[in-house]
């Protein structure tokens, strides 16, 4: 992150206002939502100096739609310290995912490997589930997978150095990165 914006609004709908249009105008990230005394609302969003300049631009002209003085305050800060985070988080919070993308204990993903141990091997349940060894998965085969397969299959496997609540957030490339960590491991 090379620069921090702020939006201070009066009142939520102005907050909201303000935050989407800036998420729209530029490529910024969504630092945190800060609620103040007097219906006082302050936005912060973090990215490039020339994104976050934009962005904060384009929400205080989207303000001004508004009847009454809803825009209280906007700054830009380029390249703030990093004794800044004690005022103010810097980097995104790391929200619990959606519902959606939460392993469902109910469902099982398909197998991904390939080789006679994948489906009906020696590790696998009678149900369908996959086998809790990481070793019939590669990482071509498991390419295809859903994000939400992957997360369910790391989940299952408890693959090392990842939590349940980074396994439901992580993208792709870390739960195949992840997996194949855990098949190698299992290799020996």
């Amino acid at each position: 992150m090379s620069a921090l914006g702020l939006v201070e609004t009066r009142g939520l709908i102005g907050a909201i206002e303000a935050a989407d249009t800036m998420l729209k105008a530029a490529d910024v990230r969504l630092l945190e939502k800060t609620l103040a005394t007097g219906g006082l609302v302050t936005i912060t969003i973090a990215g490039e100096v020339s994104a976050v300049q934009s962005a904060v631009d384009a929400a205080a002209a989207s303000l001004e739609r508004f009847s009454g003085e809803v825009c209280v305050s906007r700054h830009v800060i380029p390249r703030p310290d990093a004794e800044l985070e004690v005022l103010v988080r810097l980097s995104p919070q790391e929200d619990a995912a959606p519902e959606s993308a939460v392993p469902d204990p109910g469902a099982s993903p398909p197998p991904c490997g390939t080789g006679p141990e994948a489906g009906g091997g020696p590790g696998a349940e009678a149900d369908g589930a996959p086998p809790h060894d990481a070793s019939g998965y590669s990482r071509e085969a498991c390419r295809s997978m859903s994000i939400r397969q992957l997360r369910q299959l790391a989940a299952s496997l408890k693959v090392p150095r990842l939590t349940p609540e980074q396994i439901a957030t992580a993208n792709k490339n870390t739960l195949l990165s992840a997996i194949e960590r855990a098949a190698r491991k299992e290799k020996g």
